[in-house]
Formats: C-alpha cells, sequence, structure tokens
C-alpha cells in the first residue's frame, strides 16, 4: 500500500496536459486563514508527528487482511453509519430514489473521466455566462466542505461513536482505524503537493466515490475504499455531492464546464486540508451565535445556502474565512431564519 504514494509512482504515471483548470480553493482564502488551517491540521512535535504518520502507514499495510474476514459486515456497517449521519438519505433509499454501492476493494481505481476542459469550449461558455468565476468559486467552497465533512464526521465517527460496534465484529480493528485517524491529517499536510501532483495524472485513487445517473431518475452512490473508515469517508462524500448537485447550473454546458473545471482530483487534497477550517469555523458561528441552532440542523441550512444565487453564496463564505464581522451577521441572519423554520415543524 505504501508504494501508492511514491514519486517513481508518480514519475511512472502517463501525465496529460490540463487545458484548463479552475484556481483551487486555497486562491479564494486569506493567508492567515491557511496558516491557522495548517496548525489545527498538524502535529506541531516533529518526533511525534512523524510517529503517527509511521503508524498510520503501518497501518495501511496491515489491515487488508485484519479486515478480510469481516469485508461484508464493514460495508453494512459503512452503510448503516452513513444512514445514522444522514437519516433522509435512508429514506430516499427505502423510497427507490437512491441505490447504494460500497465495497472494500484493494485496488479501487475509478474516476477517469476526462477533467480538463478545452480553453475554447471554456470561452464561448464565459461569453454566455460572465459570472463564470463567481460560479467556480462557489463550487469550490462547496467541495471544500464536501471534503471537510467526510474527514471531520466520517473519521470522527468511527473513533468516537463505534468502537463498541466495531469490538463485536474484530477486537483488532479499533485501535487500526484510530492510529490510522491520527495520523491521516499530519500525512496530508505534510505531502500535500506529491498529493497534488499525483493526483493531477488522473491515475486511479486510493479511494473515490461516484454519483451515478440511472434509468428512470434513479440515482446510485458508488464507492470504493481499501479499508472501512475510508469507506465511510468516502460515502459521506458522496451523501454531500448529491445535496450540492441540486444547486448545479440547470444549464447542460455551463453545467459541464463547471464541473469539469472544478471536480478535479487534484482539487480534493486542497480541499480536504483547508475545507476542514472553512468547517469548523461555520459550525463554531452556527453553534455559538445562531439562537436556537442544534446540530442535526446543519444540513438544512447548508442546503438552503446551496440554492443561494453565487455572488450571495459567496458572500457569506468570504465573511467566514476573513472573520468579517457585518457579513457573518448576515450570514446568522439567514440561518436563524432556517432555525425558526425547523423549530415550527
Amino acid at each position: 500500500m505504501q508504494s501508492i504514494w511514491t514519486e517513481e509512482t508518480i514519475i511512472n504515471m502517463n501525465r496529460r496536459r490540463l487545458l484548463y483548470e479552475a484556481p483551487p480553493v486555497g486562491d479564494y482564502l486569506p493567508d492567515e486563514f491557511k496558516q491557522q488551517a495548517r496548525q489545527a491540521g498538524t502535529t506541531q512535535d516533529s518526533a511525534e508527528k512523524r510517529q503517527k504518520i509511521g503508524n498510520m502507514m503501518q497501518v495501511m499495510q496491515n489491515l487488508p487482511s485484519i479486515e478480510r474476514a469481516n469485508k461484508s459486515e464493514l460495508e453494512d456497517l459503512a452503510v448503516e453509519a452513513l444512514y445514522r449521519i444522514y437519516p433522509a438519505l435512508k429514506q430516499m433509499v427505502d423510497d427507490g430514489r437512491v441505490e447504494m454501492d460500497a465495497k472494500i476493494v484493494s485496488s479501487p481505481g475509478g474516476r477517469q473521466t476526462p477533467q480538463s476542459i478545452p480553453s475554447s469550449e471554456l470561452e464561448k461558455v464565459k461569453e454566455k455566462h460572465p459570472n463564470f468565476s463567481a460560479l467556480e468559486k462557489k463550487r469550490h467552497f462547496q467541495n471544500a466542505q464536501t471534503q471537510a465533512r467526510a474527514w471531520i464526521d466520517g473519521f470522527t465517527y468511527v473513533t468516537n461513536f463505534m468502537e463498541e460496534e466495531l469490538d463485536d465484529i474484530n477486537p483488532q480493528l479499533y485501535g487500526q482505524y484510530r492510529d490510522f485517524s491520527k495520523g491521516i491529517s499530519d500525512f496530508y499536510w505534510e505531502n500535500a503537493d506529491m498529493l497534488e501532483r499525483m493526483a493531477s495524472t488522473g491515475a486511479g485513487r486510493i479511494a473515490y466515490c461516484d454519483v451515478l445517473p440511472m434509468e428512470g431518475g434513479k440515482v446510485k452512490i458508488e464507492a470504493r475504499a481499501p479499508h472501512f473508515p475510508l469507506l465511510l469517508h468516502e460515502l459521506i462524500k458522496g451523501a454531500e455531492y448529491y445535496k450540492t448537485a441540486a444547486s448545479l447550473p440547470k444549464d447542460k454546458d455551463l453545467r459541464k464546464a463547471l464541473v469539469k473545471s472544478t471536480d478535479t482530483h487534484k482539487h480534493e487534497i486542497q480541499n480536504m486540508n483547508f475545507g476542514r477550517e472553512v468547517v469548523n469555523r461555520m459550525r463554531g458561528i452556527l453553534s455559538k451565535r445562531v439562537k436556537g441552532y442544534l446540530p442535526y440542523m446543519e444540513i438544512q441550512i447548508s442546503t438552503q445556502m446551496d440554492m443561494l444565487p453565487e455572488d450571495k453564496y459567496n458572500e457569506f463564505m468570504d465573511a467566514i474565512v476573513n472573520n468579517d464581522e457585518n457579513g457573518i451577521i448576515r450570514f446568522i441572519v439567514f440561518a436563524e431564519k432556517i432555525v425558526k423554520q425547523l423549530r415550527w415543524e
């Protein structure tokens, strides 16, 4: 498993020139925010950091043999955990609108669709839609939150709430998953440049989740990962992608150009690293300053926020990442209206 993340692998991959790529989410963030995100996501003691990363890499090698006898149970448990976090998604599955397909596999591959857009195609779209750059910015903030929620809610849910269930399956599992979760953040921050270069080649990834349209308007959430914590992480990404899909432009050409320029493998690295700080700041505002707010309301607030016009959406996000008090107050007013609606239901 360790050989997946080496420079030699990068050199041997088939490289492909990106004709156009939207700026990463980091381009929309102030330097102070990025420094705080890195500090929050990394272990300050260098020896402790090396130990955490070393333990995580050892776990990646250990888990295939440890999980082998219980793969089916773990796949089912990952989907069950997803339904606890997103109960509305369970109702959609029961109603036949969504199909789940989650598997633990050693070589997930996946998502080989082209992730570049010819400049000529892009210029045509921009001429027709002058606000395209604002749409890109909105989509990047959405994707950053998708990756962050999958990281925070996925890995944290496993380590904080699933120890007893995992011990019932195999007492070896929980300690391995805990060590993986302790080291993965340091690994991503320390190797961000290498991981971005790997991702930009478009080669098969260590894990993925696709939201695929099917006949009759049905949707399949297909997740593949080499072990249980990553599988839950990918499933949450799928739930979030499905949630934000309704806010994509209705115009087919515009939607296609937007997704091609923003939903790229390379961007996922910054989205995971910086996105966690974005979500944590938003959650801090909601929990400390929004009257009547309860954690379950976050999904409804973020869903209604996704449906805002791109300029209004970006105004809220800029306020949150720049600590702009006037903008934050406007966001609080927006959130409190939704909280009141939910409390009346």
